[in-house]
């Protein structure tokens, strides 16, 4: 038996379209869509999709990420353009040559990483973080845009990174990470998952520093903001996060689905369920699609929940 060795098979944005616009009876086998049609199936297939994001319908977006704090901040906005730093991948390094206040070029560690124009944060002693760009490197020296604004030990973190995330539809747990040992703590009540709107709210001093122990996502509606308490009194840790990224768009007609290939009949028969109505789709023909779009969708949602802890305890009757 011969077997193709592959499983990479994919579809792109216009040819989704074009399989629910056959299903609506809406071009022929082998024609070609009318590029208004498309425009409009792709409004529709977008829609739907970010639609499908409140269902949570995206454990394959589930990522980690890393939130440098700042020191005495308590609010931080969580969206690409932001002057805030958080990340799914930063590398680090260190100081190898004490850097007086005002230096451009810093001696590291290494910086096999580093890419020219990578964000680039360095803990300076007074226990901040001074956040410029790469403008250069060598294999032991970093050139930065601006220079620090104090000086830097010998030992002194270095972290580096190139894109900040989007903004997280949901975070659903946080640790504390501290630098030096590399040890993550949960920073709230239950297994690191965060606070309320309300409890948060309830804190009696938000502004008072100390030791990061819990925090309170709000989504927003374009940028999200992760509030946490109390905020840091110097930088020894950083607040690593659990998080649901948005299914990412189609925007161009070869775009892949950001998401998985099980998800293809689902994508295409409820985009044709979801434009039939702006077609001549027989009352018979329509029973099917919505027949077929709900089995399918059914189909891969059950399987796209991760496993979960379950934690059983006594009630005390306090």
């Amino acid at each position: 038996m011969s077997v193709s060795n592959s499983s990479d098979f994919t579809r792109t944005r216009d040819q989704i379209i074009g399989r629910a616009l056959r299903l609506c009876n809406a071009v022929r086998a082998g024609a070609t869509p009318r590029a208004q049609q498309v425009t409009d199936a792709a409004e529709a297939l977008n829609a739907m999709v970010k639609r499908w994001q409140k269902k949570q319908l995206h454990v394959w977006t589930v990522a980690e990420a890393t939130l440098f704090p700042q020191v005495a901040q308590v609010k931080y906005a969580l969206v690409s353009g932001s002057a805030d730093h958080a990340t799914e991948a930063y590398y680090e390094t260190g100081i190898t040559s004490a850097a007086i206040s005002g230096a451009t070029t810093l001696s590291v560690e290494e910086t096999t990483n580093i890419t020219v124009a990578d964000n680039i944060g360095v803990v300076v002693d007074d226990g901040t973080i001074h956040w410029t760009t790469v403008s250069s490197k060598t294999s032991t020296t970093v050139t930065i845009a601006s220079g620090i604004d104090d000086a830097a030990a010998v030992g002194n973190p270095v972290f580096t990174y190139t894109t900040k995330i989007v903004r997280p539809l949901k975070i659903v747990d946080a640790r504390r990470y501290n630098i030096a040992s590399g040890q993550d703590t949960p920073i709230s009540e239950t297994q690191g998952s965060l606070m309320a709107r309300l409890d948060y709210q309830s804190l009696p001093n938000k502004s008072q520093t100390g030791t990061i122990n819990r925090a309170f996502y709000d989504p927003g509606r374009d940028t999200g903001y992760l509030y946490l308490w109390q905020p840091v009194s110097t930088v020894t840790d950083l607040v690593k996060f659990t998080w649901h990224r948005p299914i990412m768009d189609f925007d161009a007609a070869g775009d892949n689905p950001d998401l998985p290939q099980e998800w293809f009949d689902a994508l295409a028969f409820n985009l044709a369920l979801l434009i039939a109505p702006e077609y001549d789709v027989t009352p018979e023909r329509y029973t099917m699609i919505k027949e077929g779009a709900v089995e399918y969708l059914a189909d891969v949602a059950g399987d796209d929940r991760e496993g979960e802890s379950l934690f059983i305890g006594v009630d005390m009757g306090y």
